[in-house]
């Protein structure tokens, strides 16, 4: 049985062979208490994605030692349901060469649109009037070097905005979050241009840090250093290269950079020091939070319970029916 989606599949499927193509983003080679080894695959397409078991990993190590990231494949397997969540037991596995499907079709992209993306951040850009903010941002952001990196990777590597453009969409929604609280609260235009920069440069970095989908991973630079000192670090440098920045500013800025995950435990060498770090700080949680609670529940929608599971980075379950 050929299925289009990975959405498509579902109860009625169960103890059924189906065929899928898909994008394999991950493998996790695990073992058994029988020191049999086995994997853990991970597929995509544009509609979700799924974990795979394949149990005959020792036969055919040559076949997932030769395979590069982002690979598309062909799986024909037996639906399962565990824990409540639909699963496949893969029986056969073939390579696809990458000019049999469209891309477009196996990598999860925002649906708020590419275009509507840009307005809203040229909408906040307008708003910075001063001219050495304006330049970081034209130096950091629209610029030919970085713009599209910035339009298109991925916020997370797992957790929210996972997907084309995700970068993109947070770091929208983290403006209008704090621009909604500096506006109520009255904040100074100075301070409302400061934090406007910080929602812009928070995340910067991860178009260092991630690599470029279909791949989904750390680079090395992002492994050994990870996007907070990456952009503090890189902010700082073009802010020395920007004449008479103004020194206030940049300590500011460089604190909201630093500082947006909120707490040393969670990553922040420094803790926010100031009102518009503490707001970059919530937008940041709002957006990458609620973003994550309503992928989980979309991934869970063909479980009949009432709640999801367990989502494991909120710790909690949520409820699902009052959609």
């Amino acid at each position: 049985m050929d299925i289009k989606l990975l959405k498509e599949i579902n109860k009625n499927h169960l103890n059924c062979i189906v065929e899928v193509v898909a994008l394999l983003v991950e493998v996790k080679v695990r073992t058994t208490k029988t020191e049999k080894q086995y994997a853990d695959l991970i597929i995509q397409d544009t509609s979700k994605k799924m974990e795979v078991k394949y149990w005959e990993y020792e036969d055919n190590k040559q076949f997932f030692e030769g395979l590069g990231e982002a690979t598309v494949v062909k799986i024909k397997g037996m639906v399962g349901e565990y824990q409540g969540q639909i699963q496949l037991t893969c029986k056969q596995i073939a390579l696809l060469d990458s000019h049999e499907v469209r891309m477009a079709d196996l990598i999860p992209t925002s649906d708020w649109g590419l275009d509507t993306l840009q307005k809203g951040l040229r909408y906040f850009y307008d708003k910075v009037e001063a001219p050495h903010l304006k330049s970081l941002l034209d130096q950091m952001i629209f610029t030919e070097e970085y713009y599209e990196r910035f339009s298109t990777y991925p916020a997370a590597r797992s957790v929210h905005h996972n997907f084309y453009h995700g970068l993109l969409q947070h770091v929208l929604e983290v403006l209008k979050f704090a621009y909604t609280v500096a506006t109520t609260k009255k904040l100074t235009t100075r301070q409302q241009e400061r934090l406007i920069v910080m929602c812009f440069l928070h995340d910067w970095a991860k178009i260092f840090e991630y690599k470029p989908l279909p791949t989904i991973g750390f680079t090395e630079e992002g492994t050994m250093l990870g996007h907070i000192f990456l952009g503090a670090h890189k902010s700082m440098n073009v802010m020395e290269e920007i004449e008479g920045f103004d020194h206030e500013d940049k300590l500011i800025i460089l604190n909201g950079i630093l500082g947006h995950h909120g707490k040393l435990e969670y990553g922040s060498p420094v803790l926010p020091k100031t009102v518009e770090a503490q707001i970059l700080h919530h937008a940041d949680c709002i957006s990458g939070d609620i973003e994550s609670i309503l992928s989980f529940m979309t991934e869970q929608e063909e479980s009949e319970e009432t709640f999801t599971s367990k989502l494991w980075n909120m710790g909690t379950d949520y409820y699902k029916k009052g959609r």
